[in-house]
């Protein structure tokens, strides 16, 4: 959009329209973190049976047993292992998995090897 071309009016409708998307996007993304989609729903399921099928999924959640399938996908792409089960129902397996948080000398280690890749770089242009 050209806004050096816009009246004062049209910037004031434009900028009330961004208003409006950035809330629209807060919203969405604050109901994403509080685990109320069907993702998570999904995920919720699978946690509470040692196996389920996808169609008592689609039957407790009231959606087709496509939609179940394409949580299903999405959850896969997220990390999660989701298999299934010689009857045909689907098991979630949780591993724990030890997060290292990030410290002063993971940076530091970091900073050593950037400075140790120029060092490579300027030794290689001083030997040409």
């Amino acid at each position: 959009m050209d806004y050096e071309k816009m009246t004062k009016k049209e910037l004031i409708a434009e900028m009330e329209n961004l208003q409006g998307t950035i809330l629209d996007l807060q919203a969405r993304l604050e109901k994403s973190k509080t685990g109320d989609g069907r993702k998570s729903q999904v995920l919720a399921l699978l946690r509470s049976h040692s196996s389920i099928s996808i169609l008592e999924i689609a039957e407790t959640l009231k959606v087709s047993a496509k939609n179940v399938s394409s949580q299903l996908t999405y959850l896969r792409s997220d990390g999660f292992q989701i298999f299934t089960d010689p009857k045909g129902r689907k098991v979630l397996v949780e591993t724990k998995t030890k997060e290292t948080p990030e410290t002063e000398e993971t940076e530091e280690t970091e900073e050593t090897e950037e400075t140790e890749e120029m060092v490579d770089i300027e030794e290689t242009e001083q030997d040409r």
